[in-house]
Order: structure tokens, then sequence, then C-alpha cells
């Protein structure tokens, strides 16, 4: 069987990617480094310790750099790291590099990096593992079959300058807990919002005393008023699902978020306005909603927003897990969050957003 992948190796975006349901059809796979003649091909295992074989969906990300990923900041965006392997590799001005022996796919997948300058490179593989931050506490056995179902694997490959991987002072970590947040959340979606002033504004609104803010913003007045003040962003009505909220740090750490890789547009793209001041949004559940305001006590997550700019968006990513061995499509959903200077020309929230079609 010839499965034919869906790879971004027409498109100007310098990551490569792709992304399959099982990643057990990985463990045995090969990076080769095809040199001209032959002569000094290399072939690297993915995989040495087959930790694929057990099973997950799993994203492939491969990233020509000028320098390499500080590996804690790794761990952040795409999760625990299970494995690391580097190698020393001599590139020639027609040297190729490609993925073989992927179970189900008879052809080399070629990385696509034909512009890199000939000299000595850095090739780095490392396998990390993203799970549900829900995994963090107590769970019943039935919620361990579902935490494995939602966790992700990423097969993370990058090649930079081999100077480049002994300067003097080693890179530091500029990604954080609160940059990235993986879970998942029910059928109503969520809200980002900053709890203590939402919560002094909604009571200003409507009055002290328990609240059902779904029925309340269902009738629209009160979430357009908090919506045009700057105080929450929602995704409503989203699909259950596992999905990731970033946020990166600075710009130059956005290009590490390799989201876009198929060079595909947003799904979906969503514009709040938001208070300038406000550098930090709780993840609230949209459910929880019906019990205001004692959700606002509880520890939500959050996720940083960096800069001053009172434009943010929210655009949603969707990387469909193709299936190589007879399993469902399954897909890898992201949310990045990124702000702009100046007030947004009209407010477009993200609602009845579909990230699997439940029929």
């Amino acid at each position: 069987m010839n499965t034919p992948l869906h790879t971004n190796s027409d498109h100007q975006n310098a990551a490569f990617g792709f992304a399959l349901a099982d990643s057990s059809v990985l463990a045995e796979a090969k990076l080769l480094v095809s040199q001209p003649g032959g002569a000094d091909d290399l072939q690297l295992d993915i995989d040495p310790q087959r930790l694929m074989k057990d099973g997950r969906k799993v994203s492939v990300i491969a990233q020509p750099l000028e320098s390499p990923v500080d590996r804690q900041d790794a761990n952040i965006i795409y999760g625990q790291e299970l494995a690391y392997v580097q190698y020393a590799v001599d590139l020639k001005k027609d040297s190729t590099i490609s993925i073989a022996s992927i179970e189900g796919v008879e052809q080399p997948v070629n990385l696509g990096w034909s512009a890199l300058a000939e000299g000595e490179y850095e090739l780095r593989i490392s396998l990390h593992m993203k799970t549900p931050r829900i995994a963090e506490g107590a769970l019943e056995p039935e919620q361990l079959a579902m935490v494995k179902y939602a966790q992700v694997i990423t097969v993370y490959i990058s090649l930079f300058p081999a100077e480049t991987a002994s300067l003097a002072l080693p890179s530091q970590p500029v990604w954080t807990r609160n940059h990235h947040v993986f879970d998942s959340y029910g059928r109503g979606g969520f809200i980002l919002a900053d709890l203590p002033r939402l919560a002094k504004r909604v009571e200003e609104l409507i009055g002290p005393g328990n609240h059902n803010l779904i029925e309340q913003f269902a009738e629209g007045e009160l979430s357009d008023t908090l919506l045009e003040e700057g105080l929450m962003a929602i995704a409503w009505g989203v699909t259950p699902w596992c999905y990731s909220l970033y946020s990166a740090p600075d710009q130059p750490s956005a290009r590490m978020l390799a989201v876009d890789k198929l060079g595909d547009e947003p799904e979906r793209k969503g514009i709040y306005h938001i208070d300038p001041s406000i550098q930090q949004l709780s993840i609230v559940p949209a459910n929880e909603l019906a019990y205001w305001p004692a959700c606002v006590q509880n520890d939500w997550p959050v996720i940083d927003v960096a800069g001053e700019g009172e434009t943010l968006h929210m655009n949603l990513y969707t990387q469909i897990c193709e299936s190589v061995n007879g399993l469902h499509e399954n897909p890898l959903p992201s949310f990045v969050l990124t702000r702009s200077q100046g007030k947004p020309e009209a407010i477009i929230p993200l609602i009845d957003v579909v990230i699997v079609d439940e029929e």
C-alpha cells in the first residue's frame, strides 16, 4: 500500500511537516541524508528506542534553523521530551534529507530543504509527548484511556550550522507554562478573561448574587458589552476535543511555532478588543459560567498575552492526522493568540467552531 501524505513540499514555509493517526508506523522510520554519489550517505534511526510503537497521534515537524532551539522551550511547545539524539553531518551542494521506511508509505518523504549551503551541520531529532493538563490530577480508569487517546507525540527534527551549537553562552528559555495550554474542554468551548475585572464589571451590570451567565450571554447584551470593553474573548460552541492554546512570548519566539507548516491559512479567525493593560487571561470552560460567580474562585489555567496592542487575534489552525493503517483520521487543532496595535474595526468572535464532524 502506498499512501500519499499531505505535506507542504511546494510551499515556501521553511517548516516542513505532516501528521499521522498512529505513531507506530514511524517506529522503524529512518532519516536519510543522501550525498552526491552516495558514498557518504547516512541512515539515522528516528526512534532508536522504539517509543512510538505504543501508538499515539503523531506530528512530524522539520525546521532548518540558524541556531538550535532551547530544549526547555521545546518542552513547553511540544510537550515532555521522551528521547533526544544529535548527529554531525557534512552537507554538499546536492545533498538531500528525507524520511524513509514509514509503514504503509513506499516512497521516501523529502523534507524539501534544497537551498541549504554546503558545510558542517548538527542534525537534532527529539521526541516529545503532549499530555492534556487534566492528567495532572487523579484520574478514573476510564479517563486514563481518554488521556492516551488525546496525547500527541511530536517528532521534532532540526538542522542548524555546527558553529552555532558551540557558542560560548547557551540560549536561555523564553517559553513558560503560561504560553501553551493543552487541555480538553466541553461542547460550550471557553472564554479568556481577566477574571477579577470581569467579575467586578458583571456585578456592576447585572448586580450581585448567583447568575447563569450562559443564559445571560445567550441574550446578547451582556456578552456584547464585555466584548466591546475588552474584558474577555470567547470561543463558543466548540466541538469537544483536546486542543492547544498558544501565545508566544515575543515575535522571534512565534517563529518557532509550526502550526502553519502545511502552508494553510487558519480555518477560523477571531478578532477581539483587549484592554491594553491586560497581560494574562484565565481560560474558563464555558459550561462553568452557569455557576457565576462561584466559578471565579477556581484555579483556572492562565495564558500570557504579551504586548500592548488593543486587538487580540485568535486563529484556529487544524492539521489532519492521516491514516496509513486503517485508523480514522483525527484533527490536531491549535488556537494561536497574538495581539496588534489599535482597536479592532469589528469584533469577530469564534462561534460554532467545528473541530471534528460528529455526524
